[in-house]
């Protein structure tokens, strides 16, 4: 039984990691959007199938025009797929509109996001998911609205099958379980506190239900907590880093009276403490040759220019950016020593 579950496990890798991450996410979250404008036509979700239309567009046309400036202005390679993936979490947790006033809001916070990308990094890795950094800073505003709309009992099953091919191909599944464990156990605490203060009657598993159901934990844990240039890269830290975000989101705080720190909100505090847990860097490695070890073995050379960490086990996905790209992910396990200079994989 074991050797089976584990076969059928390396089949659905195998599956999954034919696909770059990109490409992979940029796809569920596509899939996502065709499922909310069939449920529009019902009524089963808040906005209608003309307002995730028109705010989508006008998402992905302000991201990919703000990284396509960005990357032209840094000279770095182009990258449609994540301006794309931002557009799209972006439609997901701003109030979709058809007023000319709201999308401008919506406008200004897919250009926030983009611009996040670059301004606020690290040698490299953006220091906050671009995503709720747009929306948590352009909804202090009145130009838009966080309703987290996908969070709701119609999407709820569209989003865990989804959401869950993308934390099986990241391997990030427990963390996330851990954040959906400890954010939906925080949010019974709370309504029940809520319900003994006001004296009505409180059922414990229909308040972890919906906690689970009709709120953006699902949502946010599967597309935007399990990003792995915000995570850190222990996976103790990782957990540190989920459960902080899971009290947060559970029981959102009022700060002075004046917003709560909402879903948003809360992961980029997250995202600060992943930060504080590892300063990590881009490495940018220089292509010295290959050579064929086996009939199915390929080894690539690389040169970095300092020490590139790295423990037993570990393996990374190559992204090499030309004209011409295909849609497969390129995994790889390193070769050689972590200490030496130049890295066979």
């Amino acid at each position: 039984m074991a050797l089976t579950l584990t076969a059928a496990r390396q089949r659905v890798l195998a599956l999954l990691g034919a696909v770059s991450m990109y490409r992979l996410v940029l796809t569920a979250l596509a899939g996502l959007i065709l499922v909310a404008l069939v449920l529009s036509f019902f009524g089963l979700v808040a906005p209608g199938p003309a307002e995730i239309a028109a705010t989508f567009v006008v998402l992905a046309l302000v991201t990919t025009a703000s990284d396509a400036a960005a990357h032209r202005l840094l000279r770095l390679p182009n990258r449609i797929e994540s301006s794309l993936v931002t557009a799209a979490i972006l439609l997901f947790v701003l109030r979709p509109s058809l007023d000319l006033g709201s999308l401008g809001g919506i406008a200004l916070a897919g250009v926030v996001a983009s611009v996040s990308k670059y301004v606020i990094a690290w040698r490299g890795r953006h220091i906050f998911n671009p995503a709720a950094f747009g929306a948590g800073v352009v909804t202090l505003t009145p130009l838009a609205d966080s309703s987290w709309w996908v969070g709701t009992p119609a999407m709820a099953i569209a989003v865990g099958v989804l959401g869950l091919a993308v934390l099986w191909r990241t391997e990030k599944l427990r963390v996330v379980l851990l954040f959906l464990l400890i954010a939906v156990g925080t949010s019974v605490i709370r309504q029940g506190v809520q319900a003994q203060q006001a004296g009505i009657p409180f059922a414990t598993f229909d308040a972890g239900y919906l906690a689970l159901v009709q709120t953006p934990f699902l949502f946010l844990g599967a597309f935007m907590l399990s990003e792995p240039l915000t995570l850190p890269p222990r996976r103790t830290q990782q957990f540190a880093v989920a459960a902080l975000v899971g009290v947060l989101a559970g029981w959102p705080i009022q700060v002075g009276g004046l917003f709560s720190l909402g879903a948003e909100r809360a992961l980029l505090i997250g995202n600060l403490l992943a930060f504080a847990f590892a300063l990590r860097t881009a490495v940018r490695l220089t292509f010295r040759g290959r050579e064929h070890v086996t009939p199915t073995v390929l080894e690539l050379t690389f040169e970095t220019k300092g020490t590139m960490k790295f423990t037993p086990g570990q393996y990374l996905e190559l992204d090499v950016p030309h004209r011409r790209p295909d849609a497969r992910g390129r995994a790889a396990s390193s070769a050689s020593s972590p200490h030496r200079r130049i890295s066979r994989r």
